[in-house]
């Protein structure tokens, strides 16, 4: 069942709309017309449901929000050192909103824009187009976002893009997941699995140096499901990096999270080549529609996506989208309880 109706205004009077997506499992998946944010994404537990992703209530704590909070982050997701890119030869001035560094888009981004929004009858389509110029960017870029709650409680997800001209693609989402966000606890009794065996070690700053590094004997040694309590604690500001993900990552999940008392499950499925894993260590005392969270790392974030600072590496997969070429991409969260 697929429901829209009007949710707000933003300050600048753009009509912002609900969409919300249920299943016959009484999963619940509610998006905003605003940024395609994911306000609540509601999961059957048992006799009851819960809510397993951050957010607010209202759409002024989104305008001002700087968070990326459920956000479709593009053009760019992460970061590109010093805000530059060379596109047909010639070097490309983005804006830099991070220090020199521009981060998941600019200022302005993806998750900043009114879309348009389409019921397809067992499916929903987002769209928005990126003027020539957006941020630095060069290219109209034309973006559909489509989104499915099927019956075996997968949320599925699908981003396509076409340009008039070379540019920069690499979508993602930022969905902060806490399983146990009603009681008020953080995410670091949270159990996650990464299937990744490399990761992407940075540089002061920020960004990816360059070299895959093997995750074992580490922190990052995510391979197997486990409590991260001891791997936040270990590494100074918690995680912030983006691993590379195994080639099976068609067929088994990019990740797992489990939940605290183990019986709620989340696997992640994506094509992305890397995800990128953040403990959310400088969010204290958040507070939005479950209440307050006391202390730091109140959700976590898994964003599939390219590798960070791609345009500066020519052994990273490519990001450059050409008008001959379509940009595709596809995330799935399935849900499973015990």
């Amino acid at each position: 069942m697929i429901t829209i109706q009007p949710f707000s205004k933003t300050r600048d009077g753009q009509a912002v709309y609900s969409v919300k997506l249920k299943n016959k499992s009484g999963m619940e998946a509610h998006f905003l017309t605003y940024g395609a944010i994911l306000q609540r994404l509601i999961v059957p537990t048992g006799s009851t449901q819960t809510d397993v992703v951050l957010g607010y209530e209202d759409l002024g704590s989104y305008e001002e929000d700087n968070y990326f909070m459920g956000q479709l982050v593009g053009r760019n997701a992460n970061r590109i050192a010093n805000a530059e890119v060379v596109l047909d030869g010639k070097k490309v001035q983005l804006s830099a909103n991070e220090g020199k560094n521009q981060l998941h888009g600019g200022f302005e981004s993806f998750g900043k824009k009114v879309w348009s929004v389409t019921d397809l009858g067992d499916a929903v389509l987002f769209t928005y187009t990126s003027p020539d110029g957006d941020e630095g960017f060069p290219g109209n870029l034309e973006t559909k976002f489509y989104v499915k709650l099927e019956e075996d409680n997968t949320l599925a997800m699908r981003y396509e893009a076409t340009t008039d001209k070379e540019t920069i693609v690499n979508l993602t989402r930022h969905e902060y997941f806490n399983m146990d966000a009603a009681s008020g606890n953080g995410i670091i009794n949270h159990q996650l699995q990464i299937n990744a065996s490399a990761y992407l070690p940075k540089t002061p700053q920020n960004v990816p140096s360059g070299e895959l590094k093997p995750v074992a004997e580490s922190p990052f040694d995510l391979q197997k499901p486990v409590g991260l309590k001891a791997p936040i604690a270990a590494i100074d500001g918690g995680f912030d990096h983006n691993f590379v993900l195994n080639e099976n990552r068609g067929d088994a999940p990019a990740a797992q999270l489990i939940s605290q008392d183990g019986k709620l499950k989340m696997e992640l499925y994506c094509t992305q080549p890397g995800i990128q894993f953040y403990s959310a260590n400088g969010i204290v005392d958040f507070e939005g529609k479950h209440g307050k969270i006391a202390g730091n790392c109140p959700g976590l974030c898994l964003e599939p996506q390219h590798f960070p600072d791609t345009p500066n590496h020519e052994h990273f997969p490519s990001t450059v989208l050409k008008p001959a070429q379509r940009y595709e991409h596809d995330v799935r969260y399935t849900f499973s309880y015990e």
